[in-house]
């Protein structure tokens, strides 16, 4: 096993190694492959910003949500109707989507803050099934449209960057969606890690693991909880806004926010590796591809996995969602901390991290020696050299003043006279 102490040479390398790893991927995604495949990478990106948010709650500070998919509806619906019904730019309405979601996080998590476990989860299931009602709701059809929803959300300039350039026409309306799903990703990962390894990451542990401990250690679980959750929803609803972009439309139909959209959140967290801040960011790469790579050999029959599932079992359809069931099932048993919980403990068997130590390195100088900082009955210091060893005080008559207190019962007597002492 090799060591390497935190903060080294060797530590940074490791580090540059890995961001030049992710950025060559990044890069080549929208110069090397295909208009499908940029589709299917900006999708996941998507659902890893979704999936992030809920990591923030759920895995970091143990409150079980259910309900992010109307935090999801929230932002889609806002970049919606800002767009057409009052001409704004999207851009602009990613804030507001954000802004908005934080709000209405803040407000359910404050009656939300006496609740625990399954009834916490029980509110926000309600609130992940009431948002697709209120969408269909006659009374705010005039604003959501209804059961049709909202069409016709485009960009009508795309915008020039300074290193991409001009982008135009539909692959390069997919290349732009995708660097503006890049950019929110790093947004997101940024504002998750920022509060993980600050004062207030370790609040949100110490509540997820004992809320009562925490509370007696002086941490602030009301107002911790409460704006985390509207962090978190804030981040869901710049999902939200991504995929309104990303479709041209907002409807009630997609499933995303449903809660079939809240549960795949919670799949892809739990498939990448909860309380990690990459997990739901693999996870979701990992979910995408698997899911297209099923669909489509359900649909043409080709590969294993279509001659297994048409051929042999005679199944109809795509077999994805047996396949995601099977792969998550086996995934618990072998890792159950996630694909990224796996890949660490394997990289530990081989490279080990030493942390660093705690606090500030000692200037041993000005340490005072046990003899310097030693006083007498009378409160005086006596002062020696840290070069000579100490003198040894004169013999004097003990009194029976430390020894009683101690518990034992000491009878002096006149020096060269036996000492008897009776415990």
């Amino acid at each position: 096993m090799i060591k390497i102490n935190e903060g080294s040479v060797g530590h940074w390398a490791i580090r540059l190694v890995w961001v030049a790893a992710v950025v060559a991927f990044v890069v080549y995604i929208p110069t090397k492959t295909t208009s499908s495949t940029i589709g299917d990478i900006t999708l996941a990106f998507e659902y890893a910003i979704a999936a992030m948010s809920l990591n923030l709650v759920l895995g970091y500070t143990g409150i079980i949500s259910i309900g992010h998919s109307a935090f999801f509806g929230i932002g889609m619906y806002t970049t919606a109707i800002l767009v057409t019904r009052y001409n704004w730019s999207q851009g602009w309405t990613f804030y507001v989507g954000a802004a908005f979601a934080f709000v209405v996080g803040f407000l359910i998590a404050l009656p939300a803050l006496r609740l625990k476990g399954i009834y916490l989860a029980v509110v926000t299931l309600a609130l992940g099934v009431l948002f697709p009602t209120l969408i269909r709701w006659d009374k705010l059809e005039w604003l959501t449209e209804g059961p049709a929803g909202i069409d016709g959300v485009t960009y009508d300039k795309v915008p020039t960057w300074p290193i991409i350039g001009e982008l135009r026409g539909r692959e390069g309306r997919a290349v732009f969606i995708y660097w503006l799903a890049v950019l929110l990703l790093v947004i997101s990962y940024l504002v998750a890690r920022g509060i993980v390894k600050s004062r207030v990451g370790r609040s949100l542990i110490a509540i997820r693991d004992n809320e009562t401990a925490a509370s007696v250690m002086g941490v602030p679980r009301a107002m911790t909880k409460t704006i985390v959750f509207g962090i978190s929803a804030a981040m869901c609803a710049l999902a939200g806004s991504l995929s309104t972009t990303r479709l041209n439309l907002a409807s009630p139909d997609i499933r995303n926010i449903t809660l079939i959209g809240s549960i795949t959140f919670l799949l892809i967290m739990v498939l990448g590796g909860a309380a990690l801040l990459w997990g739901p960011i693999v996870g979701a790469l990992v979910y995408v591809e698997l899911d297209a790579r099923t669909r489509k050999a359900g649909e043409t029959g080709e590969g294993i996995i279509g001659k297994v599932f048409n051929d042999f079992l005679n199944i109809e359809g795509s077999p994805a969602t047996l396949i995601l069931s099977i792969v998550l099932l086996i995934l618990m048993f072998v890792a159950p901390f996630g694909i990224v919980g796996l890949l660490k403990r394997i990289a530990h068997r081989f490279v080990l991290i030493v942390p660093r130590p705690a606090g500030h390195p000692i200037d041993e100088s000005h340490l005072l020696t046990a003899t310097e900082a030693s006083a007498d009955v009378n409160g005086d210091v006596r002062k020696t050299s840290t070069s000579s060893p100490p003198t040894r005080p004169r013999q004097e008559k003990r009194h029976e003043t430390n020894d009683v207190a101690a518990g034992r019962r000491v009878r002096c007597r006149r020096p060269g006279r036996r000492r008897v002492r009776r415990r």
